[in-house]
């Protein structure tokens, strides 16, 4: 009877652990450079349960813009600190299936202390490839993050065709011409920490009024 218990036990202990590590979901800062060309643009990503938020960053560390939103509703905030103004963002249509090929070469190497693993996305009828280092963690917000921005740049695009990759992140990726090997865009992590973040980080700021267009 004792062990039967105990077995029991066991298993309801391995089985909440099994969920608690299933809920696992990052929370803290993230920091991205973006290059295009000439272009330098900092951003940081705050991230707390299902709720984000991107600051755009300026060469002379001002916040340019912010974007709040929550991953359940998909709602987006867009923010102007400069006007103190807050509109919501229309909801887009989700970008078409594209045609890429899709190849994990077996590289691996460490980026900011983190294992990552190379893989590479072709699309020879844009000319275009991307190659990402991609880790594996905490990092289920990430998809669903890319989803609900629905951003039109080939960065998010050819990432979101990629599958099996829940709860990973790409700590760099390089965007090339093919035809010329040239650098269109370059997407860095200068930082990845986890960290409690304040709730009203995600909260639009008392004194912002509402754009009326």
């Amino acid at each position: 009877m004792k062990n039967n218990l105990r077995k029991i036990s066991l298993s309801i202990y391995a089985t909440v652990m099994l969920a608690s590590v299933s809920l696992a979901q990052f929370e803290g800062e993230i920091i991205f450079e973006k290059n295009v060309g000439k272009i330098h643009v900092i951003y940081k990503y705050f991230v707390k349960g299902n709720d984000v938020r991107i600051e755009e960053v300026g060469e002379d560390g001002t916040i340019d813009g912010i974007q709040l939103m929550n991953l359940d509703d998909k709602k987006t905030y867009a923010l102007s600190p400069e006007r103190k103004l807050w509109f919501e963002t229309p909801n887009r249509r989700p970008a078409k299936s594209l045609d890429v090929d899709i190849k994990k070469t077996g590289e691996t190497k460490d980026v900011l202390g983190k294992k990552c693993f190379e893989l590479v996305v072709t699309n020879k009828e844009k000319d275009r490839k991307i190659v990402y280092w991609i880790t594996k963690g905490d990092y289920a917000f990430f998809i669903p993050m890319l989803k609900t921005l629905n951003r039109k740049e080939n960065q998010a695009l050819y990432y979101l065709e990629i599958e099996g990759i829940e709860n990973h992140f790409p700590m760099l990726s390089t965007e090339y011409t093919i035809s010329t090997g040239a650098v269109v865009s370059k997407l860095i992590a200068q930082k990845i920490e986890s960290k409690t973040i304040n709730a009203e980080t995600f909260i639009i700021p008392k004194d912002y009024g509402k754009f009326e267009r």
